[in-house]
């Protein structure tokens, strides 16, 4: 007759015999959200959204814009919710003769066009939706970012953008790693753009009170890595399952990488343009 002690024994190991035959599926921690973990309901992610501002040296009211847009990005308004690339395009971009650096790009002026002229400048495209009572997805009037911004936030994330970088400072190679984890299945066909900015950028600048040398600009686009349009993400997004793509830059020697951040955004292909998510993080950490 068998023992207690070994039919128990008996029953532990193949319980061990069990639970080493079950598939346990890797858990990929979200750096997108709060609690930093993986994401199963679109409340688990937090949302952000994207501004893209159009500006430019030349432009007199640029200066206040940016001033709104620290306000916007300002921890008792929306904080790190609120992602910001300021493209110098158009005819007030033009650099002036005593410019230290030409901020212009054909990557921002291929945008600008994409994303419709603006009347006049500075203007701001935000999460690339033309909005009730707006004539196109241009918003000139700085002032009504705020309260486009806050309607979008009220919006779902759907998906969950993480993103690590390595930084040679030797051939000043900059490897980014972006992985996207749906918390639904997405059946649209979006793309991927990835690109950088830089903070801190001391040159020309007109203002209302006149042209200023040591102007210091901020979100400054510096350079699409994807394509201008974005890449086409062409795996299936499904619910818990995540895909990751790896890019690569050298950074001029002009830049300084301490002030470079880097911005990723999901969005619809042409003609819908809306953008799901956006992520944004520094460079160095």
């Amino acid at each position: 007759m068998i023992s207690t002690k070994i039919k128990f024994a008996t029953l532990f190991v193949c319980c061990l015999l069990v639970m080493a035959c079950t598939e346990n599926k890797p858990i990929i921690p979200c750096l997108s959200c709060e609690d930093n973990t993986f994401p199963t309901e679109p409340n688990d992610v937090l949302k952000k959204v994207l501004m893209e501002e159009f500006t430019g040296v030349r432009c007199v009211n640029c200066p206040q814009a940016k001033t709104e847009i620290e306000n916007l990005q300002s921890e008792g308004v929306f904080g790190n919710k609120l992602v910001v690339v300021s493209y110098h395009a158009g005819f007030f971009s033009r650099p002036y003769p005593q410019s230290n650096q030409d901020f212009q790009t054909s990557q921002g002026n291929e945008i600008l066009s994409f994303l419709d002229e603006p009347i006049g400048f500075p203007s701001g495209v935000i999460n690339r939706k033309k909005f009730s009572g707006e004539d196109d997805l241009q918003i000139e009037q700085f002032a009504s970012w705020g309260g486009f911004v806050a309607q979008e936030l009220e919006e779902p994330a759907l998906l969950a953008i993480n993103m690590e970088t390595t930084f040679n400072v030797d051939n000043r190679v900059v490897n980014i790693s972006v992985n996207l984890s749906p918390v639904q299945d997405i059946s649209e066909d979006l793309n991927l753009s990835v690109l950088l900015i830089e903070n801190e950028v001391a040159d020309v600048q007109l203002t209302p009170d006149g042209i200023i040398d040591n102007y210091v600009q901020g979100h400054v686009f510096r350079t699409m890595i994807s394509n201008t349009f974005g890449d086409p993400i062409n795996e299936p997004l499904s619910a818990g399952q995540s895909i990751s793509s790896i890019f690569s830059y050298t950074l001029p020697n002009e830049w300084r990488a301490e002030n470079i951040k880097v911005i990723a955004f999901v969005h619809h292909r042409n003609p819908i343009k809306e953008v799901f998510q956006a992520e944004e993080i520094p460079l160095l950490e």
